[in-house]
C-alpha cells in the first residue's frame, strides 16, 4: 500500500463504519426498513394535530395549523402532508401518539443518542439496531445515506455502512489498493481488513446500484436524491434490511409555521414518491417506513413564533402491511397534565423498536421485560 492509497484509505474509515463483513451477492431481504430521521425535533403537534382541542388553540395562537387535514377521533395531519392522505385512506399509514421516554433530556445531542442506542441512561454504546440484527456472514446490516453517523447502526460489532451518496462513495474506494493483503501484525491486519472490506462493499454497490432507475419522478431536493438513491438500491436488489435518511431543519426556534409547512411538503412528497416506486417494483409489501426525531417541541409557542424543545411526539410508518390507524392516545394538553410546559409521553419509543424486531423481522425483542410491540404491522 502506497502513501497515497493509505491516506485515501484513511479518509474512508468514518464511512465505512469498520464494517466487520461487508456487502455479499445474496437475495434483497424480504423484510427491509426505512428510517427517516427528523433531524432537530420535529413539532409533532403540527404534524398530528388536535385540531378540536382548545388547548391547543390557547397555546399556539400564532402557528396554530389551520386547514389540517381530519383524520379520526379529532385529529387531524398536516395539509402540507396531503401527498400522504392516499396512503392513509388506503389503510398504509399508522400513526403513534405520544412516543417518547421518561425524564426526557432537551438537549439534541443526549437525546439523538438515546433514540439511537434505546438507552435513556446512556449506559449502551451500540446502535438499537445492531442488538436487533444478527451480524451476517459476508452481508450488510443497513446504508445510512448523507451522514457519516451509522446512529443506530452502530457500535463495535456494526455490520453496517455510512456514505454521502453511492456515486461519491464508489469514486473514493476506487483509489484503495484492490489487492488482498495477509499480514501477521495485529495492528496492520486490523486496517487491511477493513480495506479488503470496504472493496467488497463497493464491488456490491457497483452490482446493486448501476442497474436500472425507477420510473418514478423524485423530488429535486436533497431529501428527494436520498429516497430515489435508496428505491434504486432496493429494486436493483441489494442484500441490506435496513437504509437511514434525515430530513434537517425541524429545529424551530423562531419563524416557525413556513419553515415547518415547508419541510411537511418535502416530507409527504418524498414519502409518496418512494411508495409509488415501491408499488411499481412490487416491493410496497417489503418495506416498513418509520419516523423518529430526538423531541418533540413545548406545547406553547415562544415569543419568536417558533416552539422550544420539549417531549414526547407523534410519528408515522408507512407500508403494505401497516395496519392504518392511530395508535397510543393523544397526550392532554391541559396546563396541569404538561410537565414543565412539556408532553408526557404514553407510548415509550422502544415499543416502537419491539415492533420492528419482533413483529416485523421476528427477532428476540431485546425490551421484551417491559415494553411490547405496538401492533401497526
Amino acid at each position: 500500500m502506497n502513501r497515497r492509497d493509505f491516506l485515501q484509505y484513511a479518509s474512508l474509515l468514518p464511512l465505512a463504519g469498520m464494517v466487520p463483513q461487508g456487502f455479499a451477492a445474496g437475495q434483497r431481504p424480504e423484510q427491509i426498513v426505512l428510517l427517516v430521521e427528523l433531524k432537530g425535533g420535529n413539532d409533532g403537534l403540527n404534524t398530528l394535530i388536535p385540531f378540536r382541542d382548545d388547548h391547543y388553540h390557547r397555546a399556539r395562537p400564532g402557528i396554530r395549523v389551520k386547514n389540517a387535514i381530519p383524520l379520526k377521533n379529532d385529529m387531524a395531519m398536516n395539509p402540507y402532508l396531503k401527498q400522504l392522505l392516499p396512503l392513509w385512506k388506503e389503510g398504509h399509514m399508522a400513526w403513534i401518539q405520544g412516543v417518547g421516554y421518561a425524564n426526557p433530556s432537551r438537549s439534541h445531542f443526549h437525546s439523538i443518542d438515546v433514540w439511537e442506542t434505546a438507552s435513556p441512561r446512556n449506559n449502551e454504546t451500540r446502535g438499537w439496531l445492531t442488538r436487533v440484527l444478527p451480524p451476517r456472514h459476508n452481508a450488510v446490516n443497513g446504508i445510512v445515506l448523507g451522514d457519516n453517523n451509522l446512529g443506530p447502526m452502530g457500535g463495535e460489532n456494526s455490520a453496517a455502512v455510512a456514505m454521502e451518496d453511492p456515486k461519491t462513495f464508489l469514486r473514493q474506494t476506487k483509489y484503495l489498493n484492490k489487492q488482498q493483503y495477509h499480514v501477521s501484525n495485529p495492528s496492520l491486519a486490523h486496517m487491511l481488513n477493513v480495506q479488503n472490506h470496504i472493496n467488497t462493499a463497493a464491488e456490491q454497490l457497483v452490482r446493486s446500484y448501476n442497474g436500472r432507475n425507477s420510473s418514478v419522478r423524485f423530488p429535486n431536493s436533497r431529501f428527494g436524491r436520498k429516497l430515489a438513491q435508496v428505491t434504486k438500491m432496493i429494486i436493483n436488489g441489494m442484500d441490506a434490511p435496513v437504509y437511514k435518511v434525515s430530513l434537517e431543519g425541524f429545529d424551530t426556534h423562531a419563524g416557525q409555521i413556513d419553515q415547518h409547512n415547508n419541510l411537511m411538503n418535502h416530507l409527504g412528497g418524498g414519502l409518496l414518491a418512494f411508495s409509488q416506486a415501491m408499488k411499481q417494483a412490487r416491493l410496497w409489501n417489503n418495506v416498513l417506513v418509520v419516523t423518529y426525531s430526538e423531541f418533540g417541541r413545548r406545547a406553547k409557542q415562544n415569543n419568536s413564533g417558533g416552539t422550544d424543545h420539549g417531549a414526547a411526539a407523534a410519528h408515522f410508518a408507512l407500508g403494505g402491511r401497516v395496519r392504518g390507524g392511530l395508535y397510543g392516545k393523544q397526550p392532554s394538553l391541559d396546563p396541569h397534565d404538561l410537565h414543565d410546559g412539556d408532553i408526557v409521553h404514553n407510548v415509550d419509543f422502544r415499543e416502537v423498536y419491539a415492533t420492528l424486531a419482533q413483529r416485523w423481522w421476528r427477532r428476540p425483542n431485546p425490551w421484551r421485560n417491559q415494553h411490547r410491540p405496538v401492533l401497526f404491522v
